[in-house]
């Protein structure tokens, strides 16, 4: 009768709680499995695209010291630095181009195409998407305000009427609008 009772009283107790959204597996343990993914992640290394000749969105708005090679390999050699007025920096020439510095930051990549191109395949080459909307036009330039996170871009047209660029300047921010 003792057993009797026994029984009877270990079937009478509630069940276990039971709690829902809890892992079965500690949680803990995948925190440590992710940190560890992510230390075995080797960093991005910047490759230019095949068909873009100097790759200004990468180049410019970034520290000179974190886009020096791509400089030297897009650009060529430094050919000369010069002091600019004011709270402008400095412009550095390149063989192929020339750069605007301010507290160590690229804010203009100005780049002389090898040829006149229209404004879709100027933008390619330097590394933009294809451009077909509107710009402002005057008999010197094309200009784009405000796209892309550049503050402007200035083509220079290969004559007063003809339609290709044979110069693009490219502007992160404006130094004038800085101060």
């Amino acid at each position: 009768m003792h057993l009797w009772l026994t029984i009877l009283a270990s079937a009478c107790s509630p069940p276990e709680p039971v709690l829902s959204g809890i892992p079965s597996a500690p949680i803990l343990g995948q925190e440590q499995d992710v940190q560890e993914e992510r230390v075995v992640e080797t960093p991005r290394v910047y490759v230019k695209p095949a068909d873009v000749d100097v790759d200004v969105r990468h180049i410019c708005g970034k520290r000179l010291e974190t886009v020096r090679t791509a400089l030297h390999e897009q650009l060529g050699e430094q050919e000369n630095i010069r002091d600019l007025s004011g709270n402008h920096g400095r412009e550095i020439q390149f063989t192929r181009g020339r750069i605007r510095v301010a507290d160590q930051t690229v804010y203009m990549v100005s780049v002389p195409l090898n040829e006149p191109l229209f404004r879709r395949e100027a933008l390619q080459r330097l590394g933009f998407p294809a451009f077909t909307g509107g710009v402002i036009r005057t008999s010197r330039d094309y200009r784009l305000n405000n796209v892309w996170d550049f503050r402007r871009i200035r083509m220079l047209r290969a004559g007063r009427d003809n339609e290709k660029v044979s110069q693009v300047e490219v502007w992160r921010w404006l130094p004038r609008e800085r101060q």
